[in-house]
C-alpha cells in the first residue's frame, strides 16, 4: 500500500484539489483539515454541526475543503438524525464534482464490525460509487513512537478496518503527527492526483434526482423551521407581557426530569445547578437543590426506560419509583422535563415509549411538560427546529403535545440558556390553575382495553440481532460522551517542515 505514495508517471500536478472530509463524531476531522491547510481553521474541540467550507493555497495548489456533520460511531445509518443525511448530500452543493473523499478514523480506538458497518451505511447515503473516490485517512499521534512504521500501524489496526480499505481499493493514507507534516501532507495529494488519474480526470458526481430530491426536502425543513420558531417567539413574547402584567413570580421552582436512559438527565441537571458531580445512572429517584438567579430550584431526577421500550417491558420498581416523583416536592411540580439527547433519530417506537413513561404521571401531564434536548453542542443542526422539521411526524406530535415547549441545553454551562429555561417553566406553571398530583392507579394507565387502545401492545422493539447492540447504547450515552480534552493538536509538538507552504 506504501506504493501508492509515488505519483504515478501519467499523474499530473493538480492546480485544484477539492476534497469533502467524513467520517464519524470526534474522529480528527477539525485535526486532519488543519494538518492539510497548514493553520488552525477548524477548533478541534468543537464539533460540526452542518458543513464547513475551507480554502487555502497549500504547496502551490487551490485547496478546498469542506468538513461534513460527524454520526455517532456505533449507530446505524436509521438511527441518525434526518437532518445528518440532508447535510451530507448538501456537502456537494458547497464542492461540486469533488476530486476525493477523505473518510477519517482514529487508529487510537477500536474500530469493530459494528462501526464498519456504520461507516458503510452512511458513506452510502452518496452512493455506492463514492467508494470509487475515497481515501481512507488514518489519524494516528503517539509521542512514545516517533518512528512508527505506517504500513505496520495499518497492519495491526484489525481485518473491519482492513476491509474497509479494500473497499477504497486499498487508497489509504496515515496522518501521523510525528511525522514531518509538510512531507505528509504532500504525500496525501499525490495519492488524490493518482486517483484522479485512474478516473482519467472525472470527479465523483451524485445522482441528479436523490440530489435534487434532497436539496428540495432540505429548504422544505428550513422554510418550516423558520415559521416553527417565529411561532414559538410570537408565543413566548406573548406570555411574557401577561406575565408582566400579572406580576407573578415563584419563590421556588419544583421540577421533575423524565427520559430514556441515554438522555442526559443528570447533565442536565448539572448544567442547571452549575454542579460538577459525577454523572451516573440513577435507579431510584433523586432530589438535588440550588439557586438559579437567586430562586430556589429542586430538581428530582427520576429513573430512565429503555429508549424503544413499553411500559410493559419496563420492570415495576422502576414505574413505581417513575411514579413517585410527583410526591417529593409537595405540593406537586411546577414543570416536567422531558429530556432527549440532541441529534438522535426519533422513531414512531420512540415517541410510543415516551408517551407510556411520561403517563404515568396522569394524562394531565403534557400540559405540565417542556422537552429539553441536551447536548445542543452536538446537534446535528444550527436550530433545533431543523432537527424538530427535519425529523418528521413523530417528533413533531411530542412537541405538538407538550403545546410546542422545548428548549436547548449545551453540555457546558450556559448561563443565559439556563435563566431562560427557568423563564419558560414560570410561564408555563403560570398559565396552569394546578400542579402536577400523583396518579391514583398502580400502573397510571388505565385498563387493558384503554392500553390496547393506544396501540401499547403492537410495539415491536427493533431486533437486538447482536449481544453488542446493548453496549452500543451505553458506549454512546452522554453521560460518557467524547472527552474533546485528549485530541491532539497538530500544531503542537511535531516536526515543523517550515517550508510546507
Amino acid at each position: 500500500m506504501e506504493a501508492r505514495e509515488d505519483r504515478h508517471d501519467n499523474c499530473p500536478v493538480l492546480p485544484e484539489i477539492k476534497v469533502i472530509i467524513m467520517g464519524s463524531k470526534a474522529e480528527f476531522k477539525c485535526s486532519a483539515a488543519n494538518t492539510i491547510l497548514g493553520q488552525e481553521d477548524c477548533k478541534v474541540k468543537e464539533e460540526i454541526v452542518k458543513n464547513e467550507m475551507k480554502q487555502r493555497t497549500v504547496q502551490n495548489r487551490s485547496v478546498s475543503l469542506v468538513l461534513t456533520p460527524g454520526w455517532w460511531r456505533s449507530f446505524t445509518l436509521a438511527e441518525s438524525a434526518k437532518s445528518l443525511k440532508m447535510e451530507i448530500v448538501h456537502s456537494l452543493k458547497l464542492c461540486p464534482a469533488p476530486h476525493a473523499f477523505l473518510l477519517v478514523i482514529n487508529i487510537h480506538t477500536s474500530f469493530t464490525n459494528m462501526h464498519l458497518n456504520s461507516v458503510l451505511e452512511h458513506m452510502e447515503i452518496l452512493g455506492e460509487q463514492i467508494w470509487n473516490h475515497t481515501i481512507v485517512l488514518l489519524m494516528y499521534n503517539n509521542k512514545e513512537q516517533r518512528d512508527a512504521d505506517n504500513t505496520l500501524l495499518i497492519e495491526r489496526a484489525g481485518k473491519e478496518l482492513d476491509t474497509l480499505i479494500k473497499k477504497c481499493g486499498n487508497r489509504v493514507h496515515v496522518f501521523n503527527y510525528t511525522a514531518r507534516r509538510g512531507k505528509n501532507v504532500e504525500k496525501l495529494f499525490h495519492k488524490i492526483e493518482n486517483l484522479v488519474a485512474e478516473h482519467e480526470g472525472q470527479c465523483f458526481t451524485i445522482d441528479s434526482k436523490l440530489f435534487e430530491d434532497m436539496e428540495e426536502k432540505r429548504r422544505t425543513v428550513k422554510k418550516r423551521a423558520e415559521e416553527r420558531e417565529v411561532e414559538v417567539k410570537t408565543k413566548m413574547q406573548t406570555l411574557k407581557e401577561r406575565l408582566t402584567e400579572k406580576s407573578c413570580d415563584f419563590p421556588e421552582l419544583r421540577m421533575v426530569l423524565m427520559g430514556g436512559q441515554i438522555a442526559g438527565k443528570s447533565s442536565v441537571i448539572n448544567i442547571i445547578l452549575k454542579n460538577k458531580q459525577e454523572v451516573s445512572r440513577t435507579k431510584k429517584c433523586v432530589m438535588s437543590k440550588g439557586e438559579v438567579d437567586r430562586r430556589k430550584v429542586i430538581l428530582i431526577d427520576t429513573p430512565g426506560w429503555w429508549p424503544y421500550a413499553s411500559v410493559k417491558e419496563t420492570s415495576e420498581p422502576v414505574k413505581k419509583e417513575i411514579m413517585s416523583s410527583v410526591t417529593m416536592c409537595p405540593p406537586g411540580p411546577h414543570a416536567v422535563l422531558l429530556v432527549l439527547q440532541s441529534g438522535f433519530a426519533f422513531s414512531e417506537a420512540h415517541r410510543r415509549s415516551v408517551m407510556e413513561h411520561m403517563e404515568l404521571l396522569g394524562r394531565n401531564v403534557w400540559k405540565h411538560c417542556i422537552v429539553v434536548f441536551s447536548r445542543g453542542d452536538w446537534m446535528g443542526t444550527p436550530k433545533i427546529e431543523e432537527h424538530i422539521e427535519s425529523e418528521g411526524e413523530d417528533l413533531q406530535w411530542l412537541i405538538n403535545k407538550c403545546g410546542n415547549r422545548y428548549h436547548v441545553l449545551n453540555k457546558m454551562y450556559d448561563g443565559k440558556q439556563v435563566k431562560e429555561l427557568m423563564e419558560k417553566v414560570q410561564m408555563m406553571a403560570s398559565g396552569n390553575t394546578d400542579f402536577l398530583t400523583p396518579v391514583e392507579s398502580d400502573s397510571g394507565l388505565g385498563s387493558n382495553l384503554d392500553m390496547f387502545e393506544r396501540r401499547s401492545f403492537d410495539l415491536i422493539p427493533p431486533q437486538l440481532e447482536e449481544e453488542d447492540y446493548v453496549t452500543k447504547w451505553l458506549e454512546n450515552t452522554p453521560d460518557t460522551a467524547f472527552d474533546y480534552s485528549y485530541l491532539p493538536d497538530p500544531f503542537n509538538d511535531i516536526s515543523e517542515d517550515v517550508e510546507q507552504n
